[in-house]
């Protein structure tokens, strides 16, 4: 009766999740146990059960080694249990009120996880019968697949798991990401859903991100926006959805304006928030970076979607090397972020170091070959070695196909030897057809006029642009043109413009010298960007810096 009463204590403990006082007590208790021989067979299910509240209790104290160990000892003691079903234990516990072996093999999983062994991790599971396995033991296994790369094996886990679950929305697009038609998915779901349930968000949910991920970026938002167009206008899912196929079909802006939509309605939000940083980054919105890096820290720092936007705001603050920090923290959380692979790269490219730059660009277009940031960060690397840069452009654009991006890369790429401008053009007229609003290759057509002395359509490009979108470039382009054809005063005008829209803007600065001065211009060699340049501006970046510095260990 007395090992009854503690056991009954014990269960209290746990039931109660006084965690610190149970590790204690089920130590004290497996030792008194151990001690007397002669009731091992009696209660051995309470030692089983004993075990796994002593596990449960470590997992959750965060020692996960010591209780991936508990937890197998609870297993062999599991399979005594098995052993003896002829024989009644006294005192004991009914068979439905212990902890399933599934579940204990499931918390050895999370335990092997913590520590990034996933061979075994999958190993545990797969060591669970098919028909034992629960939804969420399906989903891990899928995960798992996934991440070795065993499609098949994950489309099957994740089927089952729709089977049970047909609202697991991340196993819908696990199916969508591993190529599965959006129709057949949409049957599997819809076929397990009970009759008068309301489906269409979930038809248009589904057939948005199989459009997603069949790269039909135009077609998917308007899919999706027309459920934001009624009941979930206001759902920070469906517009984050909205504005990552806005992102990766290359409307940074519009993209952006989504991100903020979704991150006004829920600050603490965490989903493709490390596109949204990066955004903010690239457009030199250093406030709000700032208040966005707080918010997902103080949201949570075990996932990786923090990282990133503290490292982003290390960039914006010329903290390289604390961003190579912030990278490798949300790779560690999650190996394979391919937004932390790029700013990773993207800061080793900052610090100079093009060997690592280069390598971690080119892990990154293995990972995820549409990702153009990738393309465009890997020509960077590529400084003197035009060839190289030209092979890697073409390989965007037979990889992703013709778009205003792909081309301008292209065009951008030839027109860095001077023999081959005329080659480029073809190229850049293309995009700048296709997409209008994109003003990449208009700057680098802008600069193979400059090269070739065609001043007059060089400000006739610049003023067509300027019609309908003024930008501190467009106006800093045209004030070069006009320097060189002599118009001084109108050039004056331009950079006091590109000045106005961009105090940063030192090009613009040096122009009104050059004029002041009565230089021509005509030697300027027009800076060509790849990718906006992003300087120190209104702040530093210390607040967010200090709040988390602990973080650093």
């Amino acid at each position: 009766m007395i090992k009854m009463n503690y056991f009954d204590y014990l269960k209290q403990l746990h039931d109660l999740e006084l965690y610190h006082d149970l590790k204690q007590l089920a130590s004290i208790l497996m030792t008194i146990c151990d001690s007397q021989s002669e009731t091992e067979v009696p209660s051995i299910s309470q030692k089983y059960q004993c075990l796994v509240y002593h596990g449960n209790a470590l997992f959750h104290l965060g020692e996960y080694t010591k209780a991936e160990e508990t937890y197998k000892r609870a297993l062999l003691l599991r399979k005594a249990i098995n052993n003896v079903k002829g024989k009644t234990p006294v005192p004991s516990i009914a068979s439905n009120e212990l902890t399933s072996d599934v579940e204990v093999k499931f918390k050895i999983y999370l335990c092997l996880m913590q520590s990034k062994q996933y061979k075994e991790a999958m190993s545990v599971l797969e060591g669970i019968s098919t028909r034992q396995r629960t939804a969420k033991v399906n989903l891990a296994l899928a995960d798992l697949y996934v991440r070795s790369g065993m499609d098949r094996s994950a489309i099957t886990s994740y089927k089952e798991v729709l089977r049970e679950c047909p609202l697991a929305l991340e196993a819908i697009n696990g199916l969508l990401s591993l190529g599965q038609k959006g129709a057949d998915v949409h049957a599997l779901v819809i076929s397990s859903l009970p009759q008068g349930i309301s489906k269409e968000w979930l038809s248009q949910w589904i057939r948005g991100h199989s459009l997603v991920t069949s790269n039909d970026y135009v077609n998917a938002v308007k899919t999706f926006r027309l459920d934001t167009n009624d009941c979930l206008k206001d759902n920070e899912y469906m517009i984050t959805s909205i504005a990552r196929a806005l992102f990766l079909d290359g409307h940074y802006k519009q993209s952006l304006v989504a991100f903020q939509k979704a991150h006004a309605i829920d600050p603490l939000h965490l989903t493709h928030m490390d596109i949204y940083s990066y955004l903010l980054y690239k457009e030199k919105k250093g406030l709000e970076l700032q208040r966005l890096a707080n918010q997902l820290m103080s949201a949570t720092v075990n996932a990786p979607e923090p990282w990133v936007a503290m490292g982003y705001l290390s960039l914006y603050t010329k903290k390289n090397v604390r961003s190579v920090y912030y990278a490798q923290k949300a790779m560690t959380i999650d190996s394979l972020n391919i937004e932390a692979l790029l700013m990773k790269a993207t800061a080793f490219l900052e610090l100079k170091q093009i060997n690592e730059a280069t390598n971690h660009f080119h892990a990154a277009i293995k990972r995820a070959p549409l990702r153009f940031e990738a393309y465009v960060g890997l020509t960077e690397c590529y400084t003197g070695r035009v060839r190289e840069a030209i092979a890697l452009a073409g390989r965007a654009l037979k990889t992703m196909g013709p778009n205003s991006r792909t081309l301008w890369l292209y065009g951008a790429m030839i027109a860095k030897d001077p023999l081959a401008l005329a080659k480029a053009k073809p190229y850049l007229e293309k995009a700048m057809k296709l997409d209008p609003t994109h003003l990449n290759p208009v700057y680098v057509m802008a600069d193979i006029l400059k090269q070739e002395k065609q001043y007059d359509k060089g400000v006739e490009l610049l003023r067509g642009y300027l019609v309908n979108q003024s930008t501190s470039k467009l106006h800093l382009l045209l004030g070069d043109f006009l320097t060189v054809a002599g118009d001084q005063q109108e050039a004056l005008d331009q950079y006091n413009k590109a000045l106005g829209i961009d105090p940063t803007n030192e090009l613009a600065r040096q122009g009104i010298e050059r004029v002041e001065n009565g230089e021509s211009g005509a030697d300027n060699t027009f800076d060509v960007e790849m990718e906006h340049s992003v300087s120190e501006a209104d702040f530093d970046g210390s607040d967010v810096e200090s709040t988390w510095s602990d973080e650093l260990g």
